[in-house]
Order: structure tokens, then sequence, then C-alpha cells
């Protein structure tokens, strides 16, 4: 089936949202909202575009050489736009919550933010939001809002936030602390000991993956040496963990995951 009947557009109403299945094991792996034929134009898009690297038409093509079909469903119909978004938001959220399914949507959704269990919604939104004049030490607040994974171990977050940064070494050789940041949460405090550059300390990079090209082999970053000899948080530590950045004058939204903090003169 490659389209629908004009009597059942005319029932679908003016919006719906639909999900692709992958036959091979039956589970969903696209969410989308759309109106009149939407939900075929992706193994048409798929054709078109033999070659993509596009997680969605790389299953599609997957499943076509197979020999098989796409699985059509739809979850909702005759929705207003502003329902449509909502629904397909939610219908994205809680499959990515779900560890075992991995949808191939680029994005989330219209305006939406990630399920997240009470408790994390809680140490997010019900956190203790830090003013200006809290801010006693130079600090590095590094946003890690795309990379943060829910039950993250705290080595891994520790290879997460130390590196590797496009900064100034000068710069970044007066920051006192390091926060790592969730959604405005301070999820992680790091006291650097020492800078390095990528190219000058190949045997302690973060990541062993990491490709020193032409673009990453003067980034920076920082190793934490009482974090890594297992010493207990000091005072400042304790008391900036798990609060909050949101009152604080930073561009919450801006591309870059760098951004600096000094206290009040």
């Amino acid at each position: 089936m490659e389209r629908f009947s004009e009597k059942s557009l005319l029932s679908l109403g003016d919006y719906y949202v639909y999900g692709l299945i992958d036959p091979r094991n039956k589970q969903i792996f696209y969410i989308g909202k759309g109106s009149g034929n939407r939900v075929f134009e992706h193994e048409r898009e798929g054709k078109e575009n033999p070659d993509s690297e596009k997680l969605k038409l790389k299953t599609i093509a997957e499943i076509k050489y197979a020999g098989l079909e796409v699985e059509k469903i739809i979850i909702s119909s005759n929705l207003t736009e502003s329902e449509a978004f909502a629904a397909e938001a939610a219908l994205i959220n809680t499959f990515n919550y779900v560890n075992n399914i991995g949808l191939t949507n680029i994005v989330a959704g219209h305006h939406s933010s990630e399920a997240l269990s009470v408790e994390d919604f809680e140490k997010i939104y019900g956190a203790v939001e830090l003013q200006e004049s809290d801010i006693k030490h130079r600090i590095l607040v590094i946003k890690i809002n795309k990379l943060y994974k829910r039950d993250i171990d705290k080595n891994t977050l520790y290879d997460l936030v130390r590196g590797v940064w496009k900064a100034s070494l000068n710069r970044v050789q007066t920051v006192e602390y390091v926060f790592g940041v969730y959604k405005s949460l301070i999820v992680a405090v790091y006291k650097p000991t020492h800078w390095y550059v990528c190219k000058e300390a190949i045997n302690k990079l973060p990541r062993q993956d990491i490709e020193l090209d032409s673009k990453m082999e003067n980034r920076i970053f920082f190793v934490d040496e009482g974090f890594e000899k297992n010493a207990p948080l000091d005072e400042a530590e304790k008391f900036y963990l798990y609060k909050s950045i949101a009152a604080l004058k930073l561009n919450q939204r801006a591309q870059n995951p760098i951004t600096y903090l000094n206290p009040i003169d």
C-alpha cells in the first residue's frame, strides 16, 4: 500500500501521529506526525537517497533488502497541529526512555524535553538555584545535555566532563572548579590539578578513540587528581553539587558547551 484512499484521508482528519515498525523484530523505529499521505513518504525518501547515512533511511533500506515491507500504524488521528506535536513528542520521549527501544528520530519533537524519572525531575527542577553571590571561585561550566545518560557511572561522567574541549589553555589554567551541567543541574564538580593539550599528552586522553586530526590535536582536557584518588569532596564541591545554574546570567541555550563564571568583585 502506497497511499490512502480519499475516504480514508477524510477519516484521518487534519493531522495524525504514526509509527514505522521493523517487521524483523516488530519494534517501532520511528514516530512521526503529519497529514495526508505523510506516513508513506519515508520509503520514497529512501528510494531517492539509497546511500543516505540517516539511521531511519538505513533501517528502511535494510528492511527492503530483506525482502520485507515497513509496517505502518496510525497511533492517533483527527488531531489539531498542536495536539499532533504534543502527542508525537510524548511518544518519542516515552520510547527513548525505554533502554531497549532505539528510535531513529533525529530530533525529540516540537518543544520537547526528554522523559525523566520522578527522582531526576525533582533533582533538576527542584534544585536550589545558585545566585551570583554564591559564586566564590573561578569556574568553568561545561554543558553536557546531549552526552549525559541516566545512571551514568562516575568514571564515565568524569571522562565526559573533562574533555576534550576547544578553549584557551591560558584561560582555563585560572579555573578553580569545573561544573558538569545537565539541563541547568550541576551533576559533577571537579577541581582540575592539571590541563593538557591533546597532542602533547596522547597517553592521558580521556578516551582512546579520539582521533587527533588538525581539529582535535590542540583541544584541551584536565585531570582531577583528587577524584582519581577517591579523595572526599571539599566544602566548595559539596556546596555546588546538585544545585542549579538556571538563575545565573548565562546564555543557557548557547551552542558553545563552555561558559565561564567568576565571583562578583
